[in-house]
């Protein structure tokens, strides 16, 4: 991967995008009962013409480095809208670069997005790590205030992974905090479990919804639940599906007529 990952060029990316090799896959977030689907994450995939794929991080990093992450980003935003309009009452979760979130357009683009697509705002969800805040915590705090101006939600992504977490949280108006899957892997170890309950109540606390990501098992899914988290996300429910598998995974969960 590291070799071909040295491959890769800006041309390359310009024209994955121009021939649609950059696609968009979609996992989804269950209530902690898990007895529905609350939303959908959407996650960036690059097939090659060989039928191999770039992982989503080399992909991330090679248009930080090339100056193409406002494009790819955008594409990717587009792209979750416009298949994610056909799934009413869903929330659409976008992760979004912290190059991109601090440029001063960011909120206009994502305005011009939901527009164009005619997502509503009301559906979207916007996730960045920490590292997207901690540099300019004002500027931060205004992009969210532009944002939930717009109708769209924001998350904390990574929750736990940086040192400047509870600062952070107690300054910016995020909606959600997602933990990290590190602190998921440690159940049932009694320091993870002390970790968890203390986050989870941390979080509640400040008026935000909780996120577990990477539920893997039900003795997770039994003790998230038990400890106030109000979403779980993982392989025990689903791994990422394209779009047009979504539905049929939603069916799954719909109520049965009596």
């Amino acid at each position: 991967m590291a070799a071909l990952a040295s491959t890769i060029s800006r041309p390359n990316l310009l024209q994955a995008i121009d021939r649609n090799e950059l696609s968009v896959a979609f996992q989804p977030q269950l209530t902690a009962d898990g007895q529905s689907v609350a939303s959908v994450e959407a996650l960036l995939r690059w097939r090659l013409p060989d039928g191999g794929f770039i992982s989503p991080e080399i992909a991330v990093a090679h248009a930080e480095r090339e100056g193409l992450i406002d494009m790819v980003g955008l594409y990717v935003l587009q792209q979750a809208c416009t298949a994610a309009r056909a799934w009413p009452g869903l929330v659409l979760a976008v992760n979004i670069s912290p190059t991109h979130f601090a440029k001063p357009g960011f909120v206009d683009d994502v305005a011009r997005v939901l527009d164009a697509t005619w997502f509503p705002a009301n559906r979207l969800e916007i996730e960045i790590v920490e590292s997207a805040a901690f540099d300019d915590p004002d500027h931060a705090s205004r992009q969210i205030e532009r944002l939930h101006a717009i109708g769209a939600r924001v998350a904390m992504d990574d929750f736990g992974t940086g040192y400047s977490s509870l600062s952070l949280l107690q300054r910016l108006p995020f909606d959600k905090v997602k933990i990290d899957k590190s602190f998921v892997d440690g159940i049932p170890a009694t320091r993870s479990v002390a970790i968890l309950h203390a986050m989870i109540a941390l979080v509640r606390a400040l008026g935000m919804k909780v996120t577990a990501e990477g539920v893997e098992t039900v003795e997770q899914q039994r003790f998230l639940k038990a400890a106030g988290c109000h979403y779980l996300q993982g392989f025990l429910y689903a791994r990422p599906l394209p779009a047009e598998s979504v539905p049929a995974f939603l069916d799954k969960y719909r109520p049965k007529p009596r």
